[in-house]
This record gives structure tokens, C-alpha cells and sequence, in this order.
């Protein structure tokens, strides 16, 4: 019975003998992962690290405070983003704005509040 012979099934390639060996350059070696690794994290040292997020405090009537990374002024409410990322609500009439805005200022941080 006849056997289906395929193009990739050919006889094996004849090994070059010593001599001819000798005239063959060196097979090209291939960067290890570890070398790729140690590339990455140098360029990562080099890179500059992002600008830090400020922290915005705001200081309520009661003389708590709120720290947040983010916030927003909508209607006679303050939305505010933790620094955990959770969004949290509170009436304005709730905070001490004066004393918010020079607690700011103090740290360097500058932020808008109603007049």
C-alpha cells in the first residue's frame, strides 16, 4: 500500500561535516528573558515618576476633616473623591470654608471654594 509523502516530511538535512562547520558563521544568540527584564527596569528608572496627586482637606463646622484627591462644587454640594477612590457627598453649609481654604493655602495646595 502506497504512503502519502509530504513536502515538510523530506528526507533530514544533511548535516555539514566538520570542515564545512568551521566555514559557518555562529548562529546569532537570542536575547534571554533576563536580559529583557534588566532593559525594562533600567528604563523604567530612567523615567520620570508621574507628578503627585495633590490632597485636597477639607475641614467641616465640627472640625473634622475630609481628604480627598478630587472634587467638585454641584449646586450647594461637595463631591469628593478618597484617596481609595470611593466618591462621597456633603452639604456645604456643613463645611468651614474659611478655615478649608487657609488650611489649603498653608500646605501649599491651592483650591476654590464658593465666596
Amino acid at each position: 500500500m502506497p504512503v502519502p509523502m509530504y513536502a515538510d516530511q523530506g528526507a533530514p538535512a544533511p548535516q555539514p561535516d566538520d570542515a564545512e562547520a568551521a566555514n559557518l558563521p555562529a548562529p546569532a544568540e537570542q536575547p534571554s528573558a533576563r536580559d529583557s527584564d534588566s532593559n525594562f527596569s533600567s528604563r523604567m528608572r530612567s523615567e520620570p515618576l508621574p507628578p503627585e496627586q495633590p490632597e485636597y482637606v477639607f475641614v467641616r463646622q465640627d472640625g473634622s476633616l475630609i481628604f480627598a484627591v478630587a472634587y467638585s462644587l454641584i449646586n450647594d454640594r461637595l463631591q469628593y473623591v478618597t484617596v481609595e477612590g470611593l466618591r462621597r457627598t456633603v452639604p456645604l453649609n456643613t463645611l468651614d470654608l474659611g478655615a478649608t481654604q487657609q488650611f489649603n493655602e498653608q500646605r501649599g495646595v491651592s483650591i476654590r471654594l464658593p465666596a
